[in-house]
């Protein structure tokens, strides 16, 4: 069985959510291979939250399905269930983020979408505008990995 190829998330967009929380997930991010079906979650960096596919969250129970009920691992996972966000896309591409998750995170209109390679994030514009820059070249980011 050949192993399934998954979509990355990869590059940054600028989009901004709508009056009904709806925020436009980038096309390249829902082509080929992309998954349909995600998951949000409240991120511990202040204005973002963020976005994992629903293969993700699959992996996650998979784990948890050996575990006792009483098992501490199997309570985290019960906590990061009950905290995920599941989002479709609409015909449009855009999915929805809840209020409470956006006023949690201090996001307003205006956003940043961050592709991370398995996930990606979302972030308050003002707030990424914050963040310290890391690596501005291949070349950079390549040597921080060891590549």
């Amino acid at each position: 069985m050949e192993p399934v190829i998954k979509g990355s998330y990869t590059s940054t967009f600028e989009h901004t959510f709508d009056a009904k929380g709806r925020v436009t997930v980038p096309s390249a991010w829902r082509q080929n291979n992309h998954e349909k079906s995600l998951h949000v979650f409240p991120s511990s960096q202040p204005g973002c939250v963020v976005v994992y596919p629903e293969s993700w969250m699959g992996e996650r129970f998979a784990q948890m399905s050996g575990l006792k009920r009483s098992d501490p691992q199997r309570k985290q996972f019960e906590v990061l269930a009950a905290i995920a966000q599941p989002a479709d896309f609409d015909e449009a591409g855009r999915i929805v983020v809840k209020e409470k998750l956006r006023q949690g995170a201090g996001i307003k209109k205006n956003v940043v979408l961050v592709g991370c390679g398995d996930h990606f994030e979302i972030w308050d514009e003002a707030a990424r505008a914050k963040q310290p820059p890391l690596a501005t070249t291949f070349e950079d980011a390549a040597a921080a990995l060891g590549l």
